[in-house]
């Protein structure tokens, strides 16, 4: 096929196109990815500094009702 061919240069271009198509969509669905491991970090984290402030308080109301000694 040479460059003088319509056709050829058609399909050469709806390749090229499919194919950018295609690592656009690879880079999106990465991007998706990366979003979604970030945000269930996130919501790891904040669970465990909840879960850290609650063992704080059960260990501060456990202190309070140990008698006192002297």
């Amino acid at each position: 096929m040479s460059d003088d061919n319509p056709r050829g240069r058609d399909r050469t271009l709806a390749k090229e196109k499919e194919e950018a198509e295609e690592a656009e969509d690879k880079e999106e669905a990465e991007q998706a990815r990366e979003d979604e491991l970030e945000d269930e970090t996130e919501v790891e984290h904040k669970e465990a500094r909840e879960d850290a402030a609650a063992d704080e308080q059960n260990v501060d109301n456990h202190r309070d009702e140990e008698p006192f000694e002297s």
